[in-house]
């Protein structure tokens, strides 16, 4: 029987900001900047070993000038009478469409989102597809799924089928772990190169939730992994660090259920991709993932395949965060069109 510590932890996370139960262990609240011996370095690299997994990185401390930058870039993005930079928006109710196709009833539904890009494409979901609820846990590539996890969400909901849900796709590293489990379908806004399941869309495009960390938008570090015994753990934050009117609005941004004649202009609009398209290279690829590496690791340059204003209109927020960690950027890097993206970066690392 799951014990009464893994239980009370586990149901303790079905916090305010989101409306989803988060399957982890709370470890002790830590302060993010004064006890940085909790965390690893950020120009320390994955070399294969799990070991790597049992450290959390460490969070950016960003100004609240910074999230009001992020809030008015989803508000634009999303709610802009211009089609064309209404593409996130778009993008999920294509994916929720996508989905609602698949499973016509969203009251079987069971979206487990992917800590952390996971949680906000779920709750959009959630709230397009009413019915359907919502779950979060993490994932390692070289360890895989928290299985304790997934195996105390299969009893809590054992009438639903599961979409395991992330914001983007980039090599394939989350996709080929999902697909070991031969369990749940994959669902994603952002796959450039075809990994999912059901997509949103397969641009390149940046979505704002990709700054959203951990201090911000959860209470919670990143996890890390201890033992196959448990869940796996994350360090609380105090409450004085949490950003809550941005989750408020991102989750009002696309509150709309779905509706019947929207899936059908929708649908018509698909269009087929070979999937697990590949390539080789050293860089970090797409644009919500090298924001991922502005926040979380440590990159030595900024590669853009555009110019220098088309980046200042479209990637804005990934230029402020460069300047704050005073990373050069190089525009007009023309074979990135070969990757399949608009932004790379390259990684400053030590093993």
């Amino acid at each position: 029987m799951e014990s009464m510590v893994l239980k009370l932890n586990r149901y303790l996370i079905n916090n305010l900001l989101w409306n989803q139960r988060f399957y982890l262990k709370l470890e002790e609240e830590v302060h993010p900047f004064n006890q940085l011996h909790l965390f690893r370095p950020l120009s320390k690299a994955y070399n294969g070993s799990i070991t790597f997994w049992s450290t959390p990185s460490p969070e950016p401390n960003l100004s609240d000038a910074f999230w009001l930058e992020v809030e008015a870039a989803f508000r634009h993005q999303v709610k802009s009478s211009d089609k064309s930079e209404s593409k996130i928006y778009m993008a999920a109710r294509k994916l929720a469409a996508s989905i609602l196709i698949w499973q016509p009833n969203p009251e079987k539904i069971l979206f487990v989102s992917i800590l952390r890009a996971g949680v906000p494409i779920t709750e959009w979901l959630c709230q397009m597809l009413p019915g359907s609820v919502g779950a979060a846990l993490s994932l390692f590539v070289g360890i895989g799924i928290d299985k304790v996890a997934l195996s105390a969400i299969e009893r809590d909901f054992p009438d639903r089928t599961i979409i395991f849900v992330d914001g983007w796709t980039g090599k394939g590293g989350v996709a080929r772990e999902i697909a070991k489990l031969n369990k749940g379908p994959l669902a994603v806004l952002i796959d450039p190169w075809g990994w999912a399941d059901f997509a949103g869309t397969r641009e390149d495009i940046f979505c704002p939730s990709a700054c959203f960390t951990g201090l911000a938008t959860l209470g919670f570090s990143r996890t890390f992994f201890l033992d196959n015994d448990n869940f796996f753990s994350a360090y609380r934050f105090s409450e004085d660090f949490a950003q809550p009117k941005i989750v408020k609005s991102w989750k009002m941004l696309c509150s709309k259920p779905l509706s019947s004649s929207e899936i059908s202009n929708i649908i018509q609009s698909e269009t087929d991709i070979d999937k697990f398209f590949s390539a080789t290279t050293d860089l970090r690829i797409h644009s919500n993932e090298v924001c991922r590496a502005l926040i979380n690791a440590a990159p030595e340059i900024l590669f853009f395949a555009d110019d220098q204003q088309f980046v200042e209109k479209h990637f804005s927020l990934l230029l402020k965060l460069a300047k704050q960690r005073a990373i050069p950027a190089e525009f007009n890097v023309c074979h990135l069109n070969e990757l399949k993206t608009k932004v790379a970066c390259r990684l400053s690392t030590v093993l």
